[in-house]
């Protein structure tokens, strides 16, 4: 079954520079010896996640993705395991989309869900620590949709 999962952090629209910051500090913790390490199956994340850009034109073309988008980068973990985080506002809320970034096999896709959920989880449990209230949620999309 071909299926693309998306997560979602939601906080209030005035905490958007909180989001933004939990992000890279979960991103940036994620590897070498922090206890937060990733982990899929017999592989661990040890080495240190890259940040970078990604510019707001691609975003549109790669992701659905309703809201106005104000930023967005991706967090690659051994040079192919990549999420795409995509930082939304509007009025009331902010919300960082973390989206599988590659197309590839059922494997790597699987790797890079595991690794959307775990900066998703992170980031969540990060933002709560500095009294941050935060919504998880994630979704579900098969390829035929």
């Amino acid at each position: 079954m071909n299926r693309h999962y998306s997560y979602e952090v939601t906080v209030a629209a005035p905490a958007l520079d909180d989001l933004i910051l939990a992000v890279h500090e979960v991103a940036c913790q994620s590897g070498g010896r922090s206890p937060r390490r990733w982990r899929y199956g017999n592989v661990v994340g040890i080495s240190a996640p890259r940040v970078r850009d990604l510019a707001l034109a691609t975003v549109q073309t790669k992701h659905a993705v309703a809201g106005r988008v104000v930023a967005a980068i991706t967090v690659t973990l051994h040079r192919r395991v990549a999420v795409d985080v995509i930082f939304t506002l509007d009025d009331v809320a902010a919300s960082a989309q973390f989206h599988c970034a590659t197309k590839n096999s059922e494997i790597a896709k699987a790797q890079e869900t595991s690794w959307a959920a775990h900066l998703v989880t992170e980031t969540s449990a990060a933002l709560n620590a500095n009294d941050i209230t935060t919504s998880v949620s994630c979704g579900c999309t098969s390829a035929t949709d």
